[in-house]
């Protein structure tokens, strides 16, 4: 009996969805490389690197603040504008409806010629 979970027989017979996993995965390094890039990014643009003190002084404290709020603004806005692509391709790519017409009406009058 798992003191948090309950009882582990009931997890016994749950089955692993291999695409579930994959998908959790990606998710994972994605998140993992979003978090070191700000690390990174906001680590030389904040502090010196002459350490004199243990703490953060006030400055360093508020420019990081300020820095990874303006990356998750960024990665947010980015990620809005990828997934409302990825709804509507016809509104954000105007040669892509013309490519699907030009292949929709050829592909009529091919039909008809048959």
């Amino acid at each position: 009996m798992s003191l948090f979970m309950g009882s582990t027989s009931q997890y016994s017979y749950a089955k692993v969805d291999p695409e579930k996993i994959k998908l959790a995965d990606i998710q994972f390094q994605a998140m993992a490389h979003t978090f070191n890039k700000v690390l990174s990014t906001c680590e030389s643009k904040c502090l010196v690197h002459e350490y004199g003190e243990g703490e953060l002084t006030k400055g360093e404290s508020e420019c990081i603040d300020r820095c990874v709020s303006k990356y998750v603004k960024a990665n947010k806005i980015v990620g809005e504008q990828v997934q409302g692509q990825r709804q509507d391709p016809y509104s954000s790519m105007p040669a892509f409806r013309k490519i699907q017409d030009i292949i929709g009406s050829s592909s009529s009058s091919n039909s008809s010629r048959i």
